[in-house]
């Protein structure tokens, strides 16, 4: 519809002219040889900061199969890019993903339909709820996957509305190997049984220090950037 294109163009606007700008130019002080982007969307991370940003190699997860199919299009000429039509969870299995209007929304989590937020956001949306529609996803682990992989000054970045913890639990081994973890908080919480201190402590028993944040123009969110203290 056209209030979604006028959406989502304009949080792309703000993300290349400043959102991403601002993470870009922090990123740019450090040695990055290798980006993991979990809820890769349409590519945006990455198209953004591959100017920039000269990693070696990078992975794609993105499970929304129409979602999908637009990002392989749009990085299909860079092949240091490996794309991968999963979700990261902390076990491998089949699970339910919503999809939302806003595709970027789209969400593995269970909304909490008492959320003043989620009402407000399905007002504008001019949706009833949540789910456009939905269908099983398969979804890996950060450990699984990488288990056999050269982590060396690593970017995990992280944006999966509300299942952050579950994408970290997942990382049980690897994530001593990982240098950086960039990972979106929301200040408005639609998700049930989501609570950005749990995957801070889960960071933070990890030996990872908080040492940026970015908030982003419409002030809904912000993305975290945490240093493993260790490497």
């Amino acid at each position: 519809t056209y209030t979604i294109m006028v959406l989502e163009n304009l949080i792309n606007f703000l993300d290349k002219n400043y959102h991403h700008k601002r993470i870009i130019k922090y990123l740019k002080n450090h040695k990055i040889d290798l980006v993991i982007d979990v809820g890769a969307h349409k590519g945006e991370f990455l198209i953004n900061i591959i100017p920039h940003v000269p990693f070696k190699k990078a992975y794609t997860f993105e499970p929304q199969l129409d979602v999908f199919s637009i990002l392989k299009k749009k990085l299909n000429n860079d092949e240091r890019i490996k794309h991968n039509n999963l979700a990261l969870s902390e076990i491998i299995e089949k699970k339910k993903i919503t999809i939302n209007k806003l595709t970027s929304t789209s969400s593995l989590s269970e909304f909490d339909n008492s959320s003043i937020f989620l009402k407000i956001k399905n007002f504008l949306l001019r949706q009833k709820n949540e789910e456009l529609n939905s269908y099983e996803v398969t979804t890996t682990t950060i450990d699984n996957y990488f288990e056999e992989l050269d982590l060396s000054n690593s970017l995990l970045k992280i944006d999966v509305e509300g299942y952050e913890l579950n994408v970290l639990k997942g990382s049980k081994n690897t994530i001593k190997k990982i240098k950086f973890v960039l990972i979106e908080n929301q200040f408005f919480n639609i998700y049930k049984n989501n609570n950005e201190k749990d995957w801070h402590d889960y960071l933070m028993k990890n030996k990872f220090t908080l040492i940026k944040k970015f908030r982003f123009p419409l002030l809904h969110f912000e993305d975290r950037l945490y240093k493993n203290s260790l490497i």
